[in-house]
């Protein structure tokens, strides 16, 4: 080979050089980010194989972090030996949550048969376990809105609901309702939780507030940094695209030469 040869082929693969020392450097400088993306990535497209939206994370300091704290609208009553909570819109017997209802708790009690709850504008009848028998309210027949609610008297434990300052009552299981014959409302016997109940129920709260798959979705875009990890993945998207058209013509250098 002569020198002149030698020279030319050395002078233009120091040309070369630049780029694929640009092209080895970027590909180094996002691995991590490109492997956080297509991780997410797989596991955003199982999700339901995976169950990530039905498990929540109780961390304090994704909570903070999120903005993730208990409601102002919080209220915990105790019957006989269960316990009944609203905490935000989540409504609780015992812990379990049993349904969303923004409509303040006005009571619950309990019949022969199930729990009742008393919202103000629905009732919700459950079993004694817990399980959810029925929603009732105005469609069914239910006067609204409940302000107050208690009994006809202290023996007679037929339930009475106070309606714009008007008072009904059932007789057939909450079917049909009438004006109560009674101008007084003896109150439902409910008692005050105890502090270790009251943590039990922000801990049952909080901890499913914030799902797996949220979290997961925030890290896949970036979102969970704020506005600086969107574009931080913006500059991983860019890099991938440089990525790919610095490789391509390297290759097509290299690929002219040869041929």
């Amino acid at each position: 080979m002569s020198k002149r040869k030698h020279n030319n082929r050395t002078h233009k693969k120091g040309r070369l050089l630049p780029f694929i020392i640009f092209h080895r450097w970027i590909g180094l400088s996002s691995l991590l980010l490109l492997i956080l993306v297509s991780i997410t990535g797989i596991l955003l497209n199982h999700t339901e194989e995976f169950s990530l939206d039905e498990q929540y994370i109780n961390n304090n300091w994704l909570q903070k972090w999120y903005g993730i704290k208990m409601p102002e609208q919080q209220k915990i009553i105790k019957l006989d030996n269960d316990h009944f909570a609203q905490i935000g819109k989540q409504i609780y017997f015992n812990q379990l949550r049993i349904a969303e209802d923004n409509a303040p708790l006005r009571g619950v009690y309990k019949t022969n048969d199930f729990n009742v709850i008393i919202l103000r504008d629905s009732l919700y009848l459950l079993t004694f376990d817990g399980d959810l028998i029925e929603k009732i309210n105005s469609e069914n027949g239910l006067p609204t809105p409940i302000s107050h609610a208690g009994f006809s008297d202290s023996k007679n434990k037929q339930i009475i609901l106070e309606i714009k300052k008007k008072l009904y009552t059932t007789k057939d299981n909450f079917i049909s309702w009438s004006e109560a014959k009674t101008e007084i409302i003896s109150p439902l016997i409910l008692g005050k939780p105890d502090n270790d109940v009251k943590e039990n129920y922000r801990n049952a709260y909080l901890g499913n507030e914030l799902s797996l798959e949220r979290v997961i979705l925030d890290l896949h875009s970036g979102r969970l940094f704020g506005s600086l990890g969107i574009y931080l993945m913006d500059f991983a998207a860019i890099i991938l695209i440089m990525l790919g058209l610095s490789g391509t013509w390297i290759w097509s250098r290299r690929f002219r030469k040869k041929y």
